[in-house]
């Protein structure tokens, strides 16, 4: 029994099934957060940005409420360089199960939260608060989320038409959606991958689904599982 497990295994590993856990970047992200005034239809000032506004640091992609304000969390991708890919996700992490400002929103908010591309440029711009959508990669609901949690959508599409666009820079914008009351919630780490990094009890919205490749081993293997159970049978 042992020989017809090992030989099995050795099918499935040439096909390539067995991978490794962590995801293979492809290019870090130029992350910050742009806040609107009451008026939410625009942003106005920074909450986080190289400059360190408010005392905030750089590099978190705040989402939600401050006060009256509107904050939404914003990184672009750098694509000098880049090929189309097979696959590609849009990665981060949980930084905080709240804002950037204690204590005036710093907890969180039950609530779904967007993620949409948009054309970037690789610089911090307030006006990439709302700079036309090109299209949502997915929502991910905030209960039961964690400190540490790892969020992944498939951006497979919008990043290759962004290559094939010659595009210099592709950005991704998270918001509330729909805006809650109060509260926000911060992430960070961002950055493009080969494959799910996806760690939310349940999946992340449903774009954390093995990437065509990585169906197509599956496939390999299903029918090398089928020959060596014939050549055992």
């Amino acid at each position: 029994m042992k020989s017809k497990i090992s030989k099995l295994a050795m099918v499935l590993a040439a096909a390539g099934f067995f991978t490794s856990v962590s995801a293979a970047p492809i290019t870090n992200g130029f992350t910050f957060a742009v806040a609107s005034s009451c008026d939410t239809s625009t942003g106005s000032h920074f909450h986080s940005n190289t400059g360190g506004s408010f005392g905030n640091p750089a590099g978190k992609a705040e989402v939600g409420r401050y006060s009256c304000e509107e904050v939404r969390g914003l990184s672009e991708y750098d694509l000098t360089g880049l090929t189309t890919a097979v696959s590609a996700f849009v990665t981060f992490n949980v930084y905080k199960a709240g804002g950037l400002f204690n204590p005036t929103n710093n907890f969180p908010f039950t609530g779904n939260i967007a993620v949409q591309g948009y054309a970037g440029n690789n610089t911090e711009n307030i006006f990439d608060y709302q700079a036309a959508s090109l299209g949502n990669v997915g929502s991910f609901s905030t209960s039961g989320l964690l400190v540490g949690d790892v969020l992944s959508f498939d951006i497979t599409s919008i990043f290759n038409s962004a290559i094939s666009a010659s595009q210099n820079s592709l950005g991704m914008r998270l918001l509330a959606d729909p805006l809650n009351d109060r509260g926000a919630w911060t992430f960070d780490s961002f950055r493009l991958t080969t494959t799910s990094e996806c760690t939310k009890p349940g999946g992340c919205g449903g774009n954390d689904v093995p990437e065509p490749g990585s169906l197509a081993l599956l496939g390999i293997a299903l029918v090398g599982l089928v020959a060596a159970r014939r050549k055992y049978c």
